[in-house]
């Protein structure tokens, strides 16, 4: 049997996310169950081919079956909702305008659009490093959808799916500067096209031109603080969730920070823009999602350790 995280790796997931909490295979409810289904088989074939338990929940979610799991149901349901209460007593934040189940949000920056002339035919592939530059080109052009999209992560690849894109490629690693060592083998000989935020955090396009590979580079979002927003105290032993550097910059213009709050970052790259006196915990993927179970981790490790 092939080790358990190489084979979550190999199958490189777009719309399963495991939680290493619940032990499950959790869906991405935002698509339908069709749009997951050949995902699902994948993933069963898959545990089943390795000789993992499971079983499949209502929900569609996948949970793994513990060899040495004794508890009775009873026992497991009583565990399930002393977790359940735990988890919905955390106070959990999310730093932009989207609505995150188990998390509040607070709007403290807009995305703004950056509308570019393109010609799309002068390309042979196009980089993806955040959805946000997904929806931004989708939002005055059609063009960038013929074109071979490579992406850092699974929600960037769904958002590409979900648009109607070409989808290439989805990176292994998920973080930084070692999508672009991926990246190398897959671009040789084409030109590339890579549509970014304002601010690059990674050595995205360096890496790439001293493959020899062309690539040129455009703006089509920028993140911008939300000055009008009325800041409130953020309660003790926040869970405070960073997706970008420019949300460390805006966080901090606006609140103080506490020792007893927990700082998560989306990943390596953003982690390297904390204060030296903070030190966040990284999210195994680069989505909210999984920050968000990161902090839920935390918590009830926390809780266990306590008692």
């Amino acid at each position: 049997m092939i080790h358990f995280t190489k084979m979550i790796t190999k199958l490189n997931l777009l719309y399963y996310e495991y939680n290493i909490n619940k032990k499950a295979f959790i869906p991405d409810v935002s698509y339908t169950p069709a749009q997951r289904y050949d995902e699902l088989m994948k993933l069963t074939y898959e545990l089943s081919k390795n000789r993992i338990e499971y079983f499949v929940q209502k929900d569609k979610s996948v949970r793994m079956i513990q060899k040495k799991e004794k508890k009775s149901f009873i026992g497991k349901n009583i565990d399930s909702l002393t977790q359940n209460i735990k988890i919905a007593q955390m106070d959990i934040f999310t730093l932009n305008d989207k609505k995150t189940k188990l998390a509040k949000n607070i709007p403290l920056y807009k995305i703004s659009y950056v509308i570019q002339e393109i010609d799309f035919n002068q390309y042979d592939a196009i980089i993806f490093t955040s959805q946000n530059a997904v929806l931004a080109v989708n939002s005055f052009s059609e063009g960038w959808k013929k074109i071979p999209a490579y992406t850092i992560a699974a929600q960037t690849a769904k958002t590409v799916k979900k648009l109607g894109g070409y989808l290439q490629f989805v990176s292994l690693t998920k973080h930084g500067d070692t999508f672009a060592q991926e990246l190398m083998d897959e671009l040789k000989g084409k030109r590339v096209l890579y549509l970014r935020g304002e601010k690059v955090v990674t050595n995205l396009i360096k890496i790439i031109e001293d493959a020899k590979i062309q690539c040129d580079d455009k703006v089509v979002y920028r993140n911008i603080c939300n000055e009008g927003l009325k800041v409130k105290v953020l309660p003790k032993n926040a869970y405070i969730i960073f997706s970008s550097p420019s949300t460390i910059e805006c966080f901090f213009k606006k609140f103080t920070w506490k020792e007893s709050y927990t700082a998560i970052s989306i990943g390596n790259t953003t982690a390297q823009y904390f204060p030296p006196s903070i030190t966040p915990y990284i999210a195994d993927t680069t989505s909210i999602v999984s920050c968000i179970n990161k902090a839920i981790e935390l918590k009830l490790s926390s809780t266990k350790n306590f008692l």
